[in-house]
């Protein structure tokens, strides 16, 4: 309840201190004159009623105006209130007096209160006006009793002074109140008095900065390009702080760094270096986006070493925002150790630098609008230029043209080369729909065409045909474009008359078909190259095939797909020939250095540009030319051996004949003479030349049987045939006490059973022959890696050995080196023979006195 009553009689407060101040003392003067008038109304009530009832009411009705008034100054009509409050004051003591006693009733003194109320609420006009119809009345009511018009009552002693009284009450109240709003006015005034004088005893001290600061808001509002603004802000901001030091970093487009754009002072060296967020003084400020000072840059963690060796002392670095996006750094330095920033330069700093940032950011507006105007300048003026040249092409292009509604189908323009195409006339077409000029067959064809235009937007035909008014069949490529013209939806129609080019085509079809089917019965694979080596076209062999399909080496070089020895060839003949105009041709192995497949490539240029090349498999011819210089060698070979063995047997041959003839005219001497044990001597030697020659004539024989009798090939197992034959030759090994070391891991060989028996048994009993000497005769028998994946046996003893320049000479036919030792000399040579057969090689490794090895190599399975 306290807190309502308080609310009640206390008056309102509005943002507007000269409104609450009015509100203030109107409300103080209602609740003052109704307390008073209540009063005095319970009071007349006390004391009875007067003659007439107009006074009583007067005060009541003053009352319910008062009432009124509180209930207006509640709204905040403060104004309208004191203006109602003076109005209904001098309409109430005006109609007292003219009720009353005129000129000499007591309310006219009450003129004297109302218009010191209305020129302390309202002002000093309407003061002046109250004063004024207050004047007016007191003489109308004089001019009234004069002329005698009004009939004077003399009013009691108690009543003028009870009346008295009121007005003295209002107007005692009224001066208080004036008194007491002029008393608190002046303390107001001495408070805000002082209040100001601190305040500009405190700006006074930023007077000239802010000066500079407006001077220099000026001059960068009104600058448009961006480096003299630049220059403009830096040169102030230094003369601001009384520096030479200065710069200005901006953030690059792709926000990466900052580059000093400018710099004065020491700064200037470093002008387009870059620095990065939280790197140093201007880096911190981009990523905190707050004001840096540092008073002491040497002693700062965050220091540069480069601008501590320039002696900075102080630096101030000031983000540039636009909105809430730092677009750069104003950096400010002192090199003086006694000066430093204060709160003030700070501030000073920060309101120069967002207009700095106002004036950066609408220079870079005004370059960029200059740029885009620029840009739309250029852009008009190609429009302008491409719409020209759009009719210059309308009407000269050769392709037919025309333009129609959407959904009537008129005609609305078409170039020469469609009424030469269509055969119709200009005059008497444009205007017409196309239905009427027999273009389509029916308005439902067209109206489908329409759709299916709306929904794929254009529509392309490859050949469509048409006969013309004039009867003649063309054949044309169609191209309809939907396009909106002034704001409408049309079609852009356009023909190309490929007539010609069709019957063209069909002829170089024929051609090309007649000429792709020559080639393809060509067995050459034929590839079209550029002269720099890039595969451009392929045509296929129907008897080779390439080693990649086609899409896998077309547009790459030779030197991408080829070992380099054949591109560079391919590369020097492809030169020639573009060089010379003339054919040239080359052979390579595929692949290199193993040659399994050869080629035969031929290039004849077809521009300066191109050439062909035709690639033939000569690989069948190669391997005839081999084979026939691989027989002709081996004729040779045999040729030679012969004559070797012609020469050798008629040698070998005439020996046991000539002892055979000698020992004949022995015998008949020994028959004569009697001599029987000569005799049996002689014919025991001719028996040992006889059984000599039989022997030599059989291992003769054999050898010639080697390679053109053979029994089935079949996998052998080594160690079956070392055992076979060490059984064969067991008396010849048991009789020199030869020991034999069979290794266990031999191998599976392949070849002639028999054959094969026949090597090991030559190359053991061989070897047996040149072990008499040993104490401990050993012969070796085992494998040692592969060859050519063939194995490789060994079969060692422990003999005589051979001296190394007889190794190729003992595998000769007839080669014995020691002539008195047992053989013809043929064994050898047979096994060489045998082994050659199965596709083998035979050799020996030994020195005199440390035993000889003979190592040979036989297949593991049937040739591929």
């Amino acid at each position: 309840m306290p807190n309502r009553f308080r609310r009640l009689f206390s008056a309102p407060i509005f943002e507007n201190a000269e409104k609450t101040r009015t509100a203030q003392i109107l409300n103080s003067f209602v609740w003052s004159a109704i307390s008073i008038l209540l009063m005095i109304i319970i009071i007349r009530l006390i004391m009875g009623r007067e003659n007439g009832s107009v006074p009583l009411l007067l005060l009541t009705g003053i009352v319910f105006a008062l009432g009124i008034v509180q209930v207006t100054i509640r709204r905040g009509y403060i104004r309208g209130a004191s203006m109602f409050l003076a109005g209904s004051l001098w309409a109430a003591m005006t109609f007292q007096s003219w009720e009353a006693d005129g000129i000499r009733d007591v309310a006219i003194v009450a003129y004297l209160v109302i218009i010191l109320l209305a020129g302390l609420l309202l002002g000093w006009r309407e003061g002046l006006f109250f004063g004024v119809i207050s004047l007016s009345a007191l003489w109308f009511f004089a001019f009234e009793e004069e002329w005698g018009l009004r009939i004077q009552h003399v009013d009691t002693p108690l009543n003028i002074a009870r009346d008295l009284t009121v007005i003295f009450l209002f107007a005692g109240t009224l001066i208080y109140l004036l008194i007491n709003s002029l008393n608190r006015s002046l303390y107001d005034a001495r408070l805000e008095l002082q209040e100001r004088l601190r305040a500009e005893r405190k700006l006074q001290v930023q007077a000239d900065y802010l000066t500079a600061l407006n001077e220099t808001a000026l001059g960068l509002l009104n600058r448009s390009e961006l480096r003299p603004l630049l220059e403009s802000i830096l040169s102030r901001a230094c003369a601001l702080l009384n520096t030479q030091h200065g710069l200005i970093d901006l953030v690059l487009p792709d926000e990466s760094a900052l580059r000093q754009e400018l710099g004065h002072g020491v700064l200037s060296r470093y002008d387009g270096s870059l620095t990065y967020k939280d790197e140093g003084v201007t880096g911190g400020v981009w990523g905190s986006g707050k004001t840096l000072v540092v008073q002491n840059y040497a002693e700062w963690d965050n220091n540069l070493p480069e601008f501590v060796d320039a002696g900075f002392n102080a630096v101030m670095g000031v983000p540039l925002t636009v909105g809430n996006k730092v677009i750069g750094v104003l950096a400010i330095s002192f090199v003086e150790q006694e000066r430093g920033f204060t709160q003030e330069h700070v501030n000073l700093m920060e309101r120069f630098a967002a207009l700095a940032s106002i004036a950066i950011d609408n220079a870079r507006l005004f370059e960029q609008t200059q740029k885009e105007i620029a840009e739309r300048t250029l852009a008009e003026a190609a429009l302008r230029s491409s719409e020209e040249r759009f009719r210059k092409i309308f009407h000269a292009s050769p392709v037919a043209i025309v333009i129609t509604s959407l959904n009537e189908g008129i005609i609305i323009e078409a170039n020469e080369a469609y009424w030469q195409l269509s055969g119709l006339e200009p005059h008497g077409t444009v205007g017409r729909m196309a239905i009427e000029l027999g273009l389509w067959e029916d308005e439902e064809e067209r109206q489908g065409f329409v759709e299916r235009l709306i929904a794929e937007r254009s529509i392309y035909v490859p050949e469509y045909q048409f006969i013309n008014e004039t009867g003649a069949l063309y054949t044309v490529l169609a191209f309809y474009e939907l396009v909106t013209l002034e704001g409408a939806d049309c079609i852009l129609s356009m023909f190309h008359d490929i007539t010609e080019q069709k019957n063209a085509r069909e002829s170089l079809q024929n051609s090309e078909a007649r000429t792709r089917a020559i080639l393809a019965s060509i067995p050459d694979m034929i590839f079209e190259i550029s002269k720099d080596g890039v595969f451009l076209d392929f045509m296929a062999s129907s008897e080779i095939t390439p080693l990649m399909p086609p899409s896998q080496f077309l547009g790459r070089t030779v030197l991408e797909l080829f070992p380099p020895v054949i591109a560079q060839q391919t590369l020097f003949a492809l030169e020639r020939t573009l060089a010379t105009g003339q054919l040239h041709a080359f052979e390579y192995g595929m692949p290199p250095g193993e040659e399994v497949q050869f080629f035969e490539a031929r290039i004849t240029a077809i521009t300066s540009e191109s050439a062909i090349i035709m690639v033939r498999d000569i690989s069948q011819q190669k391997y005839v030319q081999v084979e026939r210089e691989k027989l002709i060698n081996e004729l040779e070979d045999k040729n030679s051996e012969l004559e070797r063995f012609t020469y050798t047997v008629s040698h070998d041959l005439k020996s046991p004949l000539i002892t055979i003839k000698g020992f004949l005219g022995f015998l008949e001497q020994d028959s004569v003479s009697g001599n029987t044990a000569r005799l049996k001597l002689d014919i025991r030697r001719i028996g040992d030349a006889t059984d000599k020659m039989q022997l030599l004539l059989s291992e003769l024989l054999e050898l010639s049987r080697i390679g053109r009798l053979t029994s089935p090939y079949q996998f052998i197992k080594v160690e079956e045939l070392v055992n076979e034959a060490a059984e064969a030759l067991h008396g010849r090994l048991h009789k020199k006490d030869i020991k034999v070391e069979i290794h266990d891991d031999l191998p599976t060989i392949y070849g002639d059973r028999q054959r094969l028996l026949e090597v090991f048994q030559n190359l053991i009993d061989n070897a047996a022959k040149f072990l008499e000497d040993q104490p401990n005769p050993v012969i070796e028998i085992g494998q040692n890696g592969f060859e050519n994946e063939q194995p490789i046996i060994y079969i060692r003893d422990n003999g005589i050995g051979i001296d190394p320049i007889h190794h190729d000479r003992i595998f000769g036919l007839f080669n014995k080196l020691d002539a008195s030792s047992e053989g013809t000399g043929i064994g050898l040579a047979l096994v060489k023979r045998i082994i050659e057969v199965h596709r083998g090689r035979i050799w020996v490794e030994s020195e005199p006195g440390h035993g000889a090895t003979f190592f040979f190599t036989l297949p593991n399975g049937p040739e591929s």
